[in-house]
């Protein structure tokens, strides 16, 4: 897998940041960290817009107990409300928008939390365990950067290393004896291997483009630099599933105008061929993002900060993100 350089600083709490210059081995950023475009997109919204780094802070306040809604990119009252009633709670001024000095302190808090979660039940779990508990720490161990795998509330070899990592980083002193190593590799990571193994490589059973695969490609590219606009359906600004609607629409064909119900519209397949689309799992659960795969790892896609953009599979953002292709049939 090719790894790309975030060309954004990330924004750092001053633990998370005092916590990576010390040691070489806690060089981490929280996982939900989002970059300084993002932040200082979300600085500027107000009641009623829409942003994707919107879900980053929902999820956060969610986590600390304040928001109770469900994660949408919609700065809506649920989330204002929430913000207020953290800054209230923090003495900060209570103004219901995300500044510096407020979202600095909600990492602060963020990581006060996860670091008790981690020593409350980190020396309590055994090796194969499966339970809540379990998925508590490796969520507080994904927030500090350690644990990559899925969170599957099962204690494997995965968690325990993520463990090591994070006391010895951290200095916690937990004593994790009663946490068995295993020496095979599980069953599921096999398979998960498999999965990075093949958005890393293209298959050569992939099958050659059509006609109508390499029209409707052509098409999209049409429409590169477009602006992306929540809603859009139209070259004047187009949102992800509005885009896909539009391009295929100059081909006859007709898609459902949200990517969860064009995911379920389409065929799977094992592998994308040229013209299939590509699903990625971004703000929710599910499919909540796609675009038109090109070959070779490329596809085209209306993105949140760069209009109609090519961008590469390989890359860590969308390969951690991947859920798979799927066919428009004609």
């Amino acid at each position: 897998m090719v790894k790309k350089k975030n060309r954004h600083p990330i924004i750092m709490s001053t633990m998370a940041g005092s916590i990576a210059f010390s040691s070489p081995l806690a060089f981490t950023l929280p996982v939900e960290a989002i970059s300084k475009e993002q932040f200082e997109e979300l600085q500027k919204l107000s009641y009623g817009e829409h942003h994707e780094a919107v879900v980053h802070l929902q999820r956060k306040l969610k986590t600390l107990k304040y928001y109770q809604g469900t994660y949408s990119p919609e700065y809506d009252a649920l989330t204002e409300h929430a913000l207020k009633m953290f800054q209230e709670e923090n003495e900060l001024n209570a103004t219901g928008k995300a500044d510096e000095t407020t979202y600095l302190k909600i990492e602060e808090e963020l990581n006060s939390h996860h670091k008790e979660v981690i020593e409350k039940y980190a020396t309590k779990i055994q090796h194969g365990e499966q339970s809540n508990r379990v998925k508590q720490v490796q969520m507080a161990l994904e927030h500090f950067g350690f644990y990559q795998d899925e969170i599957d509330s099962i204690a494997g070899p995965a968690t325990k290393t993520a463990l090591e990592r994070m006391n010895k980083a951290h200095q916690l002193e937990l004593d994790l004896s009663d946490y068995n190593q295993i020496v095979h590799v599980s069953e599921r990571e096999s398979q998960e291997n498999n999965v990075q193994q093949a958005v890393q490589t293209k298959s050569q059973a992939e099958v050659q483009p059509s006609a109508q695969s390499d029209s409707v490609t052509s098409t999209a590219k049409n429409y590169m630099g477009s602006p992306y606009v929540w809603g859009g359906t139209s070259p004047s600004g187009f949102d992800c599933s509005g885009f896909l609607q539009y391009v295929f629409e100059q081909h006859g064909i007709s898609l459902p105008r949200t990517v969860d119900s064009i995911y379920y519209s389409t065929k799977p397949v094992d592998q994308p061929s040229v013209g299939d689309l590509v699903f990625f799992e971004t703000y929710k659960p599910g499919p909540s993002h796609a675009g038109i795969y090109l070959g070779d790892g490329n596809f085209i896609h209306a993105g949140l900060s760069s209009g109609v953009t090519i961008s590469n599979m390989n890359n860590s953002y969308w390969s951690s993100r991947y859920i798979g292709p799927r066919r428009v049939a004609n």
